[in-house]
C-alpha cells in the first residue's frame, strides 16, 4: 500500500471521529477552534516515503506562533504549536507508522491508531480542553527549574501575562533566562520583552 492509498484510508476511517469532536477540515491537517484555543492533527509524511507521523498539536491564538513568522488559526500546522505531541506506533518514537504491506495490514494498523486516538489523542487535548481553566491548571503545577526548556517558560509566562498573574510571569522570566542558551538571543529578548510588559502593568 502506497502513501495515497493509506493516506485516503485514515480519512475514511479517522476523520469521521475527529469531525465529530468539532475537528474541520481536508487533506493531511484538520483543526479545531473555540475561542482562543487552537487543536491542530496533523498527518506528516516521512522522508523515507514508506511510513508518517501523527502529530497533536496546541496553542492560543494570544500566543505568537512558533516559526517567528505571523500564522492564522485557519492556517496553523503543528509546527505552529507552543504545545505538540505525537501519537506513536508501538515500534515507539523513533519510527513513523508504516503505511502496510497490504490492505488487511493497512486496517490493522489503522483500527490501532484509532484506539490510540482515544487513549493518547484526547488525553492531549483534553490537557487544552479550556481557557482559562486549562492554563491556570497548567500554571499551578510544579516547575523544575533545573529542566524547562527556555522556551517552555517563555510560553508559560505569555500564559501567566494574560491570565493578570504578573508576579507569576516575572517568576517564569527569570527561570526561562537562567536556562536560555549563551547565544539564544531571540529568546532573551521575548522574555525581556514580556518582562518589560509586566512592570507596566504593575
Amino acid at each position: 500500500m502506497n502513501r495515497n492509498d493509506f493516506f485516503k484510508l485514515l480519512a475514511q476511517r479517522l476523520y469521521p471521529v475527529l469531525r465529530a469532536e468539532g475537528f474541520k477540515g481536508s487533506g493531511q491537517t484538520l483543526r479545531r477552534l473555540d475561542g482562543p484555543l487552537i487543536h491542530v492533527f496533523n498527518v506528516q509524511g516521512a522522508r523515507g516515503g514508506d511510513q508518517c507521523y501523527l502529530n497533536l498539536g496546541a496553542h492560543l491564538d494570544f500566543i505568537p506562533p512558533e516559526g517567528g513568522l505571523p500564522v492564522t488559526a485557519q492556517a496553523m500546522t503543528e509546527s505552529h504549536c507552543i504545545f505538540r505531541d505525537r501519537i506513536d506506533p508501538p515500534t515507539g518514537p523513533a519510527f513513523g507508522w508504516a503505511y502496510s504491506a497490504d490492505a488487511a495490514e493497512a486496517e490493522e494498523t489503522i483500527a490501532f491508531i484509532l484506539s490510540e486516538w482515544a487513549r493518547v489523542g484526547r488525553a492531549f487535548f483534553a490537557q487544552h480542553a479550556r481557557y482559562p481553566q486549562s492554563y491556570e491548571a497548567l500554571l499551578q503545577r510544579e516547575i523544575d527549574p533545573a529542566t524547562i526548556h527556555g522556551r517552555t517558560a517563555l510560553h508559560l509566562a505569555r500564559i501567566a501575562m494574560h491570565l493578570g498573574q504578573s508576579e507569576r510571569a516575572q517568576d517564569l522570566v527569570q527561570i526561562g533566562l537562567a536556562r536560555a542558551p549563551e547565544r539564544a538571543t531571540t529568546l532573551k529578548a521575548e522574555l525581556a520583552q514580556v518582562s518589560a510588559t509586566c512592570g507596566r502593568e504593575n
